[in-house]
C-alpha cells in the first residue's frame, strides 16, 4: 500500500509540474528585424548625389532645390544658415545667377544608418563664384557633408555643409 501511495503521489507530482509548465504564458516573439537595405540606399544616395551635382552644373535652381527636404538647413561659410526650401531656393537660386557661378563635387563616402532612414555623405566641392569686391571668379574648394534623410522612400536632404579649406596666403 505504502509503494502504491508512493507511486501514485511520484505520478500527481509530474503530472501537476506538467500541467504548470504548460500553462506559462509564451512568450512573445521578438520583432523581426528589418531587412539590411544599407547597399541599395547607398547607391539609391550615390545616385541621387549624382543627379543633384547635375543639376548645379546645369544651373537649374529648380531642379537643384528638389533634393531637399521641406526643413532642410544650408550651412555656408559666413553666411546665415538657409532653413527651408524657400530660403535654399533664393540664396542657391541667386548664387546660380552669378554667370561665374560653377558649382561641382564628386561623392567620397556614404554612410547608411542600419535604421535605413539616415545617411550621410562627405564629398570634396569646388565652386566659383564672381568675388564680390575683386568683381573677378573666385574658386572655394572644400568638403561637403551631407546628411539624407528617407521621406515617403525617397531621400532628400537634411541637412547640407559644405566646409570650406582655408585660404591660401596672399603671395
Amino acid at each position: 500500500m505504502k509503494r502504491l501511495f508512493a507511486l501514485f503521489l511520484c505520478l500527481w507530482a509530474i503530472g501537476f509540474i506538467a500541467v504548470s509548465c504548460a500553462s506559462q504564458p509564451a512568450q512573445p516573439a521578438a520583432p523581426a528585424e528589418p531587412p539590411d537595405t544599407r547597399a541599395q540606399d547607398e547607391a539609391a544616395i550615390r545616385s541621387a548625389s549624382k543627379d543633384w551635382a547635375a543639376a548645379a552644373a546645369a544651373k537649374d535652381a529648380n531642379k537643384f532645390v528638389s533634393f531637399y527636404a521641406q526643413d532642410a538647413v544650408v550651412m555656408l561659410t559666413g553666411a546665415p544658415d538657409l532653413k527651408g526650401k524657400a530660403a535654399i531656393q533664393e540664396g542657391i537660386g541667386g548664387m546660380m545667377m552669378d554667370p561665374a557661378f560653377n558649382l561641382s563635387w564628386q561623392t567620397e563616402s556614404v554612410e547608411v544608418a542600419r535604421s535605413g532612414d539616415l545617411a550621410f555623405e562627405i564629398s570634396p566641392y569646388s565652386i566659383t563664384t564672381t568675388d564680390p569686391k575683386t568683381k573677378k571668379p573666385a574658386t572655394e574648394r572644400g568638403n561637403g557633408v551631407t546628411v539624407w534623410k528617407k521621406e515617403n522612400g525617397t531621400w532628400k536632404v537634411r541637412v547640407d555643409a559644405p566646409i570650406s579649406e582655408p585660404a591660401e596666403p596672399a603671395k
